[in-house]
């Protein structure tokens, strides 16, 4: 085959790109247990966003699949191999405030805003042009290509779980759900929730009696509320809005009769970089614990400051770091507390690639129990890593150094992607470095241009893992 300018029959598909992406950015893929069915297992709008894509697949006849509700796949190509490409639909809630709508797709310039633009429908709508591009060019290759559709990434992976029961294991692959040049490394990560005993005495003192903030485990809290009764609230009041001016936070305290509500804004984030949001439930705890609190309210927030306000662990005995992939990170997603009920702490944990599970586990069961708190596990990803000389990372690697000229090292990261579902598979962009981070935040955006190179990488590498049935 002549030689392929890859970049310039990328661009040919901006506009049509563009508007496939914002048809599926505006449908609102976030789970939701009101309308899960046994035919729709993390709700409607989930299973809508899936509809969307194979339809798109079908359309331009692909081959498709659709997996009984938990995910989908495009398929492309014949022989006995089988080329993986994973992403995922759901989105993370659409937390804080918006220049434009989360769910409305907005174009500005070269940035296209909307929830899940980035993470992750922007880059799987990537990899599926890719796919069309290789496929409207003519080329037969002679391995299959399978874009695998998942829709429950943000919460326990019960998509691939169920798609890889009843569906064959791709011999390699890649997931573009996180960062070029390649990621060969990642954390293990650990989802669960906290349960620390309720208030232990009552009195007519000051009374918290609600506190709560968060909505996913992965995602560092941008909000944050508690309920307060009893007396000198007009001072409480006053204390807060002087708090707020103090540390340069953004909130509202509303004062009735008999209660006073008060809210705090913080700074989304991802939960593998808890370093570049604002924990809304710490900083909201840390005015809190100054009040005249009823029983042991005090104490508790004290503890609660004092084990998570560290994002890295330290503050819990989980201070655990290595070379390959760095330090352990902890995150404070989600918080309830109510009055008279046991308080929910629900953390998400990624601890390096070379720490044992069972390490982290004891470290943090022996904390837990000196504050006579339990903890129960919801999800466990186990660390993956691929060998620097693998002919997969290899093979991708030379792809985006030609393509960018850019010779950046592979990378390791906190985030936890599709790649580890594979039995050989790394994450491989989309975000460029220098490139602005969006993911989980407000006014989560792509660069459209930078959409177009993906396109680009991805096309000539699926090409070249496919070219030859032998490799």
């Amino acid at each position: 085959m002549e030689r392929i300018d890859w970049f310039e029959k990328a661009a040919a598909y901006k506009e049509v790109y563009t508007g496939v992406l914002k048809g599926l950015v505006a449908i609102p893929s976030v789970y939701d247990e009101a309308t899960k069915t046994d035919k729709q297992p993390f709700g409607e709008n989930i299973d809508k966003a899936l509809l969307y894509m194979l339809q798109a697949g079908e359309a331009d006849g692909f081959i498709t699949k659709y997996v009984d509700g938990y995910a989908g796949h495009i398929e492309y190509g014949s022989g006995a191999g089988l080329v993986g490409v994973l992403g995922h639909l759901d989105v993370v809630p659409a937390d804080g405030e918006w220049t434009y709508g989360a769910f409305t797709p907005t174009l500005a310039g070269n940035r296209l805003f909307g929830r899940g633009t980035l993470d992750d429908k922007g880059p799987v709508v990537a990899a599926y042009f890719a796919m069309k591009l290789l496929k409207d060019m003519g080329y037969e290759p002679k391995k299959r290509i399978r874009l695998i559709m998942g829709t429950d990434e943000e919460r326990d992976w019960q998509c691939m779980e169920h798609y890889f029961q009843h569906e064959e294991m791709p011999d390699t692959g890649f997931t573009p759900d996180a960062d070029f040049p390649l990621i060969y490394a990642e954390k293990g990560i650990i989802d669960g929730y906290i349960s620390l005993p309720a208030v232990s005495a009552q009195s007519d003192m000051l009374r918290l009696e609600r506190f709560e903030g968060g909505k996913a485990l992965n995602m560092v809290p941008g909000h944050a509320e508690a309920l307060l009764t009893g007396e000198g609230l007009e001072q409480v009041a006053e204390a807060y809005t002087a708090y707020l001016a103090s540390k340069g936070l953004t909130g509202h305290a509303e004062a009735k009769e008999n209660n006073i509500l008060l809210s705090l804004t913080g700074k989304a984030a991802h939960g593998s970089t808890p370093e570049k949001g604002s924990n809304s439930v710490v900083a909201l705890a840390k005015f809190l614990v100054s009040l005249p609190l009823h029983g042991n309210v005090t104490e508790k927030l004290s503890w609660l400051i004092e084990k998570f306000e560290d994002y890295n662990g330290n503050g819990i005995n989980l201070g655990l770091a290595d070379d390959v992939s760095g330090r352990l990170t902890l995150n404070l997603g989600e918080f309830s507390m109510k009055d008279a009920e046991a308080w929910q702490i629900g953390v998400n944990i990624r601890y390096p690639v070379t720490a044992a599970y069972d390490t982290v586990t004891s470290r943090l069961f022996a904390e837990l129990a000196e504050a006579g708190a339990g903890f129960r596990e919801t999800s466990h990803l186990a660390s993956l890593y691929v060998e620097k000389d693998d002919p997969l990372v290899t093979t991708l690697l030379d792809v985006y150094r030609r393509q960018t000229g850019d010779q950046s090292d592979m990378l390791a990261i906190g985030g936890g992607t599709y790649a580890r579902a594979m039995k050989k598979g790394v994450a491989f962009g989309p975000l460029f470095p220098g490139a602005p981070d969006s993911a989980h935040q407000q006014d989560e955006h792509i660069l459209l241009d930078d959409m177009l190179r993906a396109i680009s990488i991805y096309a000539e590498s699926l090409y070249l893992l496919t070219k030859d049935a032998r490799n």
